[in-house]
């Protein structure tokens, strides 16, 4: 198994295979932990601490034999200076649900304001609050297979956890660091006693209270995946993307997540052409594209999917879930790096991607081109299950008066590519061209006049989670001629979908008719106005039986007409 975690994301890499060289030279273990995921490129940093944020990826790792995980850190974490006795103080939350352990004294103390004078700390009622609501949203809500049994009571400890630079951790062992009780349900879950000198977020209650909500959300998040899987397979590699998504899911206000969505080797926004073979803390946006594009239960079909099969890929389990909604996967992977590229100050729009997009980094573009390309690029080579971003800058609209068109060459029907046009009035069009196996060059020739366009994004994606694909292209322009154009419908004959081609030198109002050979109407499948431009207007004739039809476009320039044919 390899070990991917939040922070310290590993991706394709083992711990031992990222930071083998690391030494432990510091006699406390508990910072020779902090030490070696602090000197990890994925850790947050300000003037105070190194975060590691989860400790639940290593607590994974030992599980599934520890094989990747250093000697030295091994020994390390299970050197932790634990109390042996659990924690003196106990509070059950409103729910009944969980049980909070924690202390008024010693280095474990919570903080010791009680605001409405009850005898339980006031920090100690918001862990307890922030369990209870993490438990309604991610069980009652989403539906997500409950980790607490009937009259089971879950143990939340909390305890002084800076010291690792960690927020919290979920573990499933009854000795050791960390331990659980011997009748706690599966697992349980330790979270840090004060946040004091954590990252700040923007929780209306303030950075503190913020990091306690976006813990419990996260962590018991990871008690679910227990429950459905018993962390292992490779649903496990991707387990801190899926509790990061729950810290926005259920405390969409908190906002801790912006800490680390970019900065690192594998991030979208900066480093999208490294792989995602696993997800972790900073590819939360990926995952949350799908919470966005396809509803808050897409998820919960999702792990539903791995608890039947453990050993099910979790990308195979993504695509049988938009299988099953009739959606295509590839378009969807497509569309995701496609809202990473439409994000930041400089990329975002009014009307296409994330809700939040405003708030995020701008993409890091391979390139941005001021003027169209004669001829298409040098072949280029993209990582598996990667992207590339590009920008076309049309900002003083001196490139083309032509309409705009876009050449490629792949050598794979894994890459697909997709164009986002912002115009000048605010909005955004998109087009893209997903991968076939009978194609490796194509076009896509727009409606979009650059004259109407500030700038043009370009995302370029390789969908096989295996292979290096190569790709190239260029921007170029054409020109509609004075006269209506009525195309052949490709594919023809075909069977039982097509598509007609219809280029209009002007916006005016048009009809497009159906007919079968003895000139009966089957069916309008275009009546109103259409822009200036090239439109390919869909034909569906799923019911109809083999023979030839005619379709005829009647306009303002005057009635047109041809032959297709389908054949069943």
């Amino acid at each position: 198994m390899l070990l991917t975690c939040c922070i310290i994301v590993l991706a394709d890499n083992s711990l031992s295979a990222q930071q083998s060289d690391t030494s432990f030279e510091e006699p406390n273990p508990a910072e020779a932990i902090k030490q070696f995921f602090g000197h990890s490129t994925h850790s947050i940093q300000n003037h105070e601490h190194s975060f590691v944020k989860c400790l639940t990826p290593l607590i994974i790792s030992l599980q599934n034999d520890g094989s990747n995980v250093p000697a030295a850190l091994k020994t390390a974490f299970d050197q932790i200076d634990v109390r042996e006795t659990q924690a003196s103080e106990e509070y059950i939350s409103p729910s009944g649900k969980f049980r909070i352990h924690y202390e008024t004294s010693g280095t474990d103390r919570v903080p010791s304001d009680d605001f409405n004078t009850n005898g339980i700390p006031d920090y100690v009622e918001e862990v307890a609050e922030a369990a209870d609501s993490s438990y309604q949203h991610e069980i009652i809500t989403l539906g997500f297979t409950d980790p607490i049994g009937a009259g089971e009571v879950y143990d939340v400890f909390v305890q002084n956890l800076a010291n690792v630079g960690a927020y919290g951790l979920t573990n499933n062992r009854t000795s050791g660091s960390f331990a659980c009780n011997s009748n706690s349900p599966g697992t349980c879950i330790y979270i840090e006693n004060d946040f004091s000198g954590y990252p700040p977020n923007t929780d209306p209650e303030g950075d503190i209270i913020g990091s306690v909500k976006v813990t419990m959300a996260h962590e018991f998040k990871h008690a679910i995946q227990f429950a459905q899987n018993n962390w292992r397979g490779n649903a496990d590699r991707w387990a801190e993307m899926d509790a990061t998504l729950m810290e926005e899911v259920v405390y969409d206000d908190v906002n801790d997540y912006y800490n680390y969505i970019t900065g690192f080797s594998t991030d979208l926004f900066n480093s999208p052409s490294s792989s995602l073979t696993a997800g972790s803390y900073e590819d939360i946006t990926w995952a949350l594209y799908f919470h966005e594009r396809f509803g808050p239960l897409f998820w919960t079909d999702v792990w539903e999917i791995i608890e039947n099969d453990n050993d099910i890929l979790l990308l195979d389990a993504i695509e049988a879930v938009l299988n099953s909604r009739d959606e295509s996967y590839n378009a969807a992977v497509l569309e995701s790096y496609m809202w990473h590229f439409a994000s930041g100050p400089d990329f975002s729009s009014d009307n296409y991607g994330f809700e939040e997009r405003l708030n995020y980094p701008n993409p890091r573009r391979t390139s941005t081109y001021t003027e169209l390309q004669p001829d298409l690029t040098d072949t280029l080579q993209l990582s598996p299950f990667a992207a590339r971003y590009y920008a076309l800058d049309n900002e003083f609209n001196t490139i083309s008066e032509g309409y705009v068109k876009f050449d490629f060459y792949v050598d794979s029907p894994a890459m697909h590519l997709g164009l986002i046009a912002y115009l000048q009035n605010g909005s955004t069009k998109i087009q893209t061209a997903l991968g076939s196996p009978d194609r490796t060059t194509g076009s896509i020739e727009t409606n979009w006049l650059y004259t109407e366009i500030e700038k043009i994004g370009l995302v370029v994606m390789n969908s096989s989670p295996e292979a290096n694909n190569n790709y190239a292209f260029r921007f170029t322009d054409y020109f509609i001629a004075e006269d209506i154009e009525l195309a052949q419908n490709y594919p023809n004959p075909f069977n039982p979908n097509t598509s007609i081609r219809v280029t209009i030198p002007r916006t005016q109002d048009i009809t497009l008719r159906i007919f079968d050979s003895i000139g009966r109407e089957i069916q309008t499948i275009y009546n109103g106005s259409i822009e200036a431009g090239f439109h390919d207007i869909p034909f569906f004739a799923q019911n109809l039986a083999s023979g030839i039809y005619i379709y005829r476009l009647e306009s303002e320039d005057g009635v047109r007409s041809k032959a297709m044919t389908l054949i069943k």
